[in-house]
């Protein structure tokens, strides 16, 4: 139902009583009754107030003890006044159950009287509900009718006697004679939004003819469109996708061949110099010291039996395995002091190096273990596309949002741009490197990603929409 506007007019008072005398054998005293109802509720300004007049007035002429008037709201019924009662909860539960009741005589486009007459067609499941939980015998509910359609629905609730059919016609006469007073005082009580529009769509029509208003209207906010993308310049950006650098990259390789003992650190972790990082198996080496130990006894009980019996030349050959085994002593004990691989840069963050699943495997002389990136001198690098590096300034600015952080954005300058491209997600891109202009936080890492958008001057809005379809099509229809 929309809220449009409407006048009490003399005419509709009229017609709507000769509507209402035509279903019904109206009797004077009810229409006596039903024009002072009227009466009350068109002095009313408001719609809450004409609500509350009307329900009042309807339980105090036929000895209600509650009166409600609920109104159609897309589909739904929202209770809106209840007799002598100045404020409600509308989340109460008696109040849903009410506007159930309600949405009943809706549903039905029709009158309901519980309890229902004999030869009874409608149902009544709502209203029985409503009158075993509340105590309520005898019940009525008459549609509020303005024209053809049902704008709202009046309940009312009596314990003493039924009501009858004279109740029903003088509640729907009073309800049907009231019905544009109301609809004109809802619509002023809508919110601003939906006057506005309302406002607005009379104004267009005055303006330009009552027919198609709607989409003159859409035509002339189609052209002030047009008008500003190709005439008002904008602040354009370059996005790309961003990541956080440093120069000094540090690499651990194994020390010598052998397995992976222990792991204490994983990518992402900050370790400092000499913190132990990872330990490669020592058994093996401990074996061999220890062997190498026994053959150095060996030895040296040779020599002496050799000097002993003064046998020179025995003596210089042992002499020699000695030295032999103590050169090989020396290279296990070497690779035993280097079994624990420790960091060799201060403040610096594990970029690569994920061997936690990896103990026990084994690894070669020189094999890169983990990869350090220094905490300091970080520096952001865009990968711009190549479909719009040329609009990006070698000395430009932009702006840089973390993933981590997005609510945050740190201003940089574009210091070089790389000659060179890349290939990422099949696409050529240029690195793009930019210097921050503040200090970093301290939580910056190599190795954080985001956006970058770089400025690339004041281009308008029909530019930015359509200069990458242009450039395809110039690159694939030149001659």
């Amino acid at each position: 139902m929309t809220n449009a506007k409407f006048k009490m007019d003399p005419s509709e008072i009229v017609t709507a009583l000769q509507y209402a005398l035509k279903s019904s054998n109206t009797k004077n005293d009810q229409l006596t009754t039903v024009f002072d109802i009227v009466q009350k509720v068109l002095e009313k300004d408001k719609f809450k107030q004409a609500a509350l007049t009307l329900v009042s007035e309807i339980a105090d002429r036929n000895r209600a003890e509650r009166v409600s008037i609920g109104w159609l709201k897309h589909d739904y019924i929202v209770l809106k006044a209840i007799s002598h009662t100045d404020h409600f909860e509308k989340k109460m539960q008696i109040v849903r159950d009410l506007e159930g009741a309600m949405e009943e005589a809706y549903e039905q486009d029709a009158s309901i009287l519980y309890p229902p007459p004999e030869n009874n067609l409608l149902a009544t499941r709502m209203h029985e509900a409503y009158s075993q939980t509340y105590n309520a015998p005898y019940m009525l509910s008459v549609p509020v009718r303005h024209g053809d359609d049902i704008i709202g629905i009046i309940t009312c609730e009596r314990k003493g006697v039924p009501f009858t059919d004279d109740n029903a016609t003088q509640i729907h006469l009073a309800a049907s004679l009231c019905s544009a007073r109301l609809m004109e005082l809802y619509s002023k009580s809508s919110w601003f939004g939906a006057r506005m529009a309302r406002s607005m769509r009379k104004g267009l029509g005055k303006l330009l003819g009552y027919e198609h208003t709607w989409a003159k209207f859409f035509s002339i906010i189609g052209i002030a469109f047009v008008l500003f993308a190709t005439l008002y310049p904008l602040e354009y950006k370059v996005s790309s996708p961003a990541i956080l650098k440093t120069d000094k990259i540090i690499y651990l390789t194994a020390p010598f061949d052998g397995y992976i003992d222990s792991v204490y650190v994983k990518p992402g972790d900050v370790v400092y110099k000499g913190q132990e990082i990872l330990r490669l198996d020592q058994e093996e080496l401990k074996l061999e010291e220890a062997d190498l130990l026994a053959q150095e006894q060996d030895n040296r009980r040779e020599i002496q039996k050799a000097q002993a019996s003064r046998e020179l030349a025995e003596m210089r050959i042992q002499q020699a395995r000695l030295a032999q085994t103590l050169a090989k002593l020396k290279t296990v004990r070497y690779k035993l002091s280097k079994a624990i691989v420790r960091a060799t840069a201060d403040s610096a963050i594990i970029v690569e190096g994920d061997l936690q699943k990896k103990i026990g495997a084994p690894v070669n002389q020189g094999a890169e273990l983990f990869q350090m990136a220094s905490i300091e001198n970080i520096y952001v690098e865009s990968d711009v596309s190549e479909l719009e590096i040329g609009n990006i300034p070698s000395d430009g600015e932009g702006l840089l949002a973390i993933k981590s952080r997005p609510d945050f954005v740190y201003r940089f300058k574009t210091e070089r741009i790389s000659p060179t491209a890349t290939v990422k997600d099949q696409e050529n891109t240029f690195p793009v490197r930019g210097e921050f202009v503040n200090k970093v936080p301290s939580w910056f890492r190599p190795g954080m990603t985001g956006i970058s958008k770089i400025y690339a001057g004041k281009k308008t809005l029909w530019w930015i929409l359509s200069h990458q379809a242009i450039d395809y099509l110039r690159l694939k229809l030149w001659w």
